[in-house]
């Protein structure tokens, strides 16, 4: 065979095989625009869901002051020790317990030039977690309450939360689609179309609160005094928290 004739198929073998892999592609383009909808709708919608919270972070601290900086130190591990032990005995879990602060430094005094110390503090603070509120609302109040009968000084707070805060986020996204679907039915209906499936759903915004403080000074002590008498429980409103969600649904119409 002469070689003009060879090269010659050879070129249109390689023309044969680029307008195969050319019409191969159109075909694979066109299968994706037809399954495309031609014309849709977008529709955004907020969902929301109100809950009480079930958590709460309660801050108890102790805080010493004297001459002697040993006795101080054990005044203060001793208090906390009380309040430690006090907790268990209510049902704490050893784990929700922790020491976030401590604290022991000298008093000084600066003046006439010089610098003295006239006496030693010791500050010692502890977080603890109370869950199942919705069971025992009255537990929060008695612990709080009884951490000062037994040597607390400072309560600084408490926050309330939720243990479970995806299952009222996925709440919320719920609501919001269902409500796009509403408004999407409506707003197809006035415009004499007719709504088709859902081609996609997005998440666009949402609020989820952190956690909500419950300021509190150890029932009017100041934050450093000392309790001369048994203390009385507060009352604590947990109340409702709202967590919203903003989802987008595109939908096809006819």
């Amino acid at each position: 065979m002469p070689k003009w004739l060879v090269n010659t198929l050879g070129v249109l073998l390689i023309v044969f095989v680029a307008i195969l892999i050319v019409q191969k592609g159109n075909d694979v383009k066109n299968t994706f625009e037809n399954k495309k909808p031609t014309n849709t709708m977008s529709v955004s919608a907020e969902g929301k869901v109100s809950a009480a919270p079930d958590l709460a972070t309660v801050t108890i601290g102790v805080m010493t002051q004297g001459t002697d900086a040993v006795a101080v130190k054990n005044d203060n591990n001793s208090k906390v020790g009380k309040i430690v032990d006090f907790l268990k005995k209510q049902g704490i879990d050893e784990k929700d317990i922790n020491t976030s602060q401590y604290y022991f430094y000298p008093q000084q005094d600066y003046s006439n030039g010089q610098t003295r110390i006239t006496g030693y503090q010791g500050n010692q603070t502890i977080t603890v977690k109370v869950h199942q509120l919705e069971k025992n609302e009255s537990k929060l109040e008695a612990i709080m309450d009884g951490s000062v009968n037994v040597g607390a000084n400072q309560i600084q707070g408490v926050a309330f939360t939720f243990e479970d805060p995806n299952e009222l986020q996925q709440q919320a996204r719920k609501d919001a689609i269902e409500k796009a679907k509403i408004k999407a039915q409506e707003l197809a209906q006035e415009a004499g179309l007719t709504l088709g499936k859902v081609v996609s759903v997005s998440e666009n915004s949402g609020y989820m609160p952190g956690p909500i403080p419950y300021a509190s000074d150890a029932y009017g002590m100041g934050g450093g005094g000392m309790a001369s008498s048994k203390s009385i429980a507060p009352s604590i409103e947990r109340g409702s928290q709202d967590i919203t969600q903003t989802m987008t649904v595109v939908f096809e119409v006819k």
